[in-house]
């Protein structure tokens, strides 16, 4: 099987091929094989959902094939748009428990069927007239371990219109308020107060009063510390990196190198939290640390700070006791960047800039008593192209990567691009109505980029070269950093999260970006894309997608078209398609470079 599938990759890349050498740079466009996978003998075929798929909402999209196209298809007796090579996305109301999508095709022979069951949840019963507490309900749902000064929130639902207090092990009881009166739900908040030090022990909750009160113990169990915290160490974690997050299911606030320290002041669940400062905390996942109970606090010092000229810039060593968790601010005007070094003190005597060319000074300050601050300021009309971090030895090592330079007459010569095909046999992404994999729809659009770029003049790389090879997220933004990459493209096609409405609003292309120096190149192919296609326009967005996150260089992610449409998935399934896409970045690349060419 293996050596099937291998085969016939082998020939997919061969019909993807380029054109001969012989054939001019405006020869037509190639035929190319339709992506999707032989289709189905069987009348209907249902793609999406799949079986048994559990799904709490209130609609869902089901999509698939039927054959012939023409002949009359219903789900549950609701009428389907088919598209004429037989591919089909509907929007359905759902109901709780297991429910069925009831396919039915008109033959000239008799009626076709299909089914497809999802599993959708029971919502609760409504609790009794009388006293009740709802056990559901109880939160906090996971262990909690807190320190003085930490407050503690819990909730519950019951009856409406009662008194409610809650209690942790076999301490006072605390009152709780009613936040909303109809539904029943209440809320109530402790102070832990300072060197407060009690073992783990359940929240008991009591609705009512007296001989009438009801109670319940929720199953987190909640504890509080005054002893010295615990120091997590960062682990090179098995996704290749690790992250701080503002919540325990929260948004990024940094992601810190393997061997930063940490100090552990509280636990939810899975999730610990750790100090960066007096006045700043993050959350970090327990499985990608070390912990030690003996460890001495971390408190990084810095030393020499010394920035060394390099073909792509500089280097910036900033000397450290010890590896600290940092972030990386850039200037809205791309002139400058500040380096925050948490859990820090400075202790900087010795500042040497043998880059005088680009980086015109380096500043540092004690921002707050744990934290340093290091700002490089570049020369006047020099502009930040990128930076990429490292720990090297004592020092945090700061590659700062400038414009490359960039011809007048044509902008893409000794200008090199890595193009990302997403996703790989192991998570193949999204799937079209007929079968189209994304990740083949990906590498078909990167492979007629790459032509277009390769015949404007650009040297082109791809994450992912063999239509089978294995490459993780994590990999991808590295290779662009190690093989010497100026810019970085993330070639996707969409897909909708289960119970969203596909039909909602008008579905097309996005260009997603994450730092400011990606905005530009962002805008440049963002209008390209909508000067050229004739899809809906969903927009510029800001992304905190990981390969969007490269910093090294100008990156962005673009959702070409979505997958789950009929009408889209055969668009992708055409080159010619293709080549407008890949027309249309080519556009948006070039009016990028003649931009960044023009600013100093």
């Amino acid at each position: 099987m293996a050596a099937m599938k291998r085969a016939l990759a082998a020939a997919l890349l061969l019909s993807l091929a380029l054109p001969a050498a012989a054939k001019k740079p405006q020869a037509a466009v190639i035929a190319v094989p339709p992506l999707y996978p032989t289709r189905s003998t069987e009348p209907i075929v249902f793609v999406w959902p799949p079986e048994n798929m559990p799904l709490a909402a209130e609609g869902e999209f089901i999509l698939g094939s039927v054959a012939p196209a023409t002949a009359h298809f219903t789900i549950n007796g609701a009428a389907v748009s088919v598209h004429n090579n037989g591919g089909f996305i509907a929007w359905l109301p759902i109901a709780p428990g297991t429910f069925t999508f009831r396919g039915e095709l008109a033959l000239s022979s008799g009626t076709a069927t299909a089914e497809r069951r999802i599993l959708v949840p029971i919502p609760p019963a409504p609790l009794p007239g009388k006293l009740a507490i709802d056990p559901a309900s109880l939160s906090p749902k996971s262990d909690l371990e807190l320190r003085g000064g930490d407050l503690l929130t819990v909730r519950m639902k019951g009856t409406p219109g009662k008194a409610a207090r809650f209690r942790v092990g076999t301490d006072d009881w605390q009152p709780m308020r009613a936040v909303n009166s109809a539904l029943g739900t209440y809320e109530g908040v402790k102070l832990i107060a300072p060197g407060a030090d009690f073992a783990a022990g359940p929240v008991e909750y009591e609705l009512g009063q007296g001989w009438s009160s009801v109670k319940a113990k929720g199953a987190a169990r909640v504890s509080a510390s005054a002893q010295t915290p615990a120091v997590a160490t960062v682990r090179a974690s098995t996704a290749g990196y690790a992250s701080v997050k503002t919540g325990p299911a929260n948004g990024f606030l940094m992601f810190p190198l393997p061997g930063t320290r940490l100090p552990v002041t509280g636990r939810d669940g899975g999730s610990l939290r750790v100090r960066l400062s007096d006045a700043l905390s993050g959350w970090i996942a327990a499985k990608d640390v070390d912990i030690s109970t003996s460890a001495s606090m971390p408190r990084a010092v810095t030393g020499t700070i010394d920035v060394a000229k390099t073909a792509l810039g500089a280097v910036v060593r900033i000397g450290l006791s010890e590896k600290a968790a940092f972030d990386v601010q850039p200037s809205a005007a791309l002139n400058a960047l500040t380096v925050r070094l948490y859990n820090a003190t400075g202790h900087t005597n010795w500042m040497i800039n043998d880059a005088p060319d680009f980086v015109s000074e380096v500043r540092w300050r004690q921002e707050a008593a744990d934290v340093v601050a290091v700002t490089i300021l570049l020369k006047p009309a020099e502009t930040l192209w990128g930076w990429w971090p490292t720990y090297d030895g004592g020092s945090l090592r700061l590659e700062l990567r400038r414009a490359p330079k960039i011809s007048e007459k044509n902008p893409f010569s000794g200008v090199t691009i890595m193009l990302d095909p997403g996703h790989m046999p192991s998570a193949t992404g999204a799937t079209g109505p007929l079968g189209t994999r994304e990740m083949d729809a990906n590498y078909a659009i990167a492979l007629a980029a790459k032509a277009r770029l390769e015949r404007a003049g650009a040297a082109v790389l791809m994450t992912r070269d063999d239509p089978l090879r294995e490459v993780s997220l994590v990999e991808r933004p590295k290779q662009a950093v190690e093989r010497g990459a100026d810019l970085f493209v993330s070639l996707h096609n969409n897909a909708l999260p289960d119970g969203e409405n596909p039909f909602a609003k008008p579905r097309g292309f996005t260009v997603f970006y994450y730092h400011p120096q990606s905005l530009e190149l962002g805008r440049a192919v963002h209008e390209a894309y909508r000067k050229r296609l004739k899809l809906a326009d969903e927009g510029l967005r800001w992304g905190d997608l990981l390969v969007a996150r490269q910093s090294a260089m100008p990156a962005i992610l673009v959702e070409n078209a979505y997958m789950i449409f009929p009408d889209q998935e055969a668009l992708l399934n055409q080159a010619s398609f293709r080549d407008e896409l890949a027309q249309a970045l080519v556009e948006g690349l070039e009016k990028f470079l003649r931009s960044a060419r023009r600013k100093p």
